[in-house]
């Protein structure tokens, strides 16, 4: 008897650990995003990801102005639409990654840059309006496993973002 219960505890003790193993991948995964353009036009979709550390809302960025000029404005500046064009980071070392979404069209992706404690920028340009800035997110979560969803449409921008995963109420 002795033997049989050892093999059932060693065998639970291996399928307990194969969870753990399998969590951990999950608790530091990296956002999933989800960009569903609604819109009549291509949008382009910057994610960008910085340390919580970092003063976010100070970053800079490269954009044309109304006038045709390039100069450098703040992530607190792009915080409100429509006034620039051809956003794009001017601090070096901010991993970015682009996704161009075309009209009905719906893209899954993963924010591979992304490490635990990161904040997500998400910048967002139409297109078919000569690259016009129409919208900024900023995603800070320190739950497990994010899911960000981007709605583009002609009328404006919308979504909404999960931080918790399914496994929240199983981890510390």
């Amino acid at each position: 008897m002795a033997p049989r219960t050892t093999t059932v505890l060693l065998v639970g003790l291996l399928v307990l650990s194969g969870l753990s193993v399998a969590a951990g991948g999950v608790i530091d995964a990296p956002p999933e995003l989800t960009i569903e353009n609604q819109a009549d036009t291509p949008h382009r979709v910057t994610a960008y990801t910085v340390s919580e550390s970092e003063s976010v809302m100070e970053l800079n960025f490269a954009v044309t102005t109304d006038d045709g000029d390039r100069r450098l404005a703040t992530l607190e500046q792009l915080y409100w639409p429509g006034e620039f064009r051809n956003v794009t980071i001017a601090d070096d070392g901010v991993p970015s990654q682009r996704h161009t979404v075309e009209p009905g069209e719906n893209v899954t992706t993963t924010v591979e840059a992304w490490t635990p404690g990161n904040v997500t920028i998400y910048v967002v340009e139409d297109l078919g309006d000569d690259q016009r800035h129409v919208h900024t997110d900023i995603r800070t979560c320190t739950e497990r496993q994010q899911e960000h969803e981007l709605r583009l449409e002609s009328d404006g921008t919308g979504g909404s973002y999960t931080c918790a995963s399914s496994l929240d109420w199983l981890l510390p």
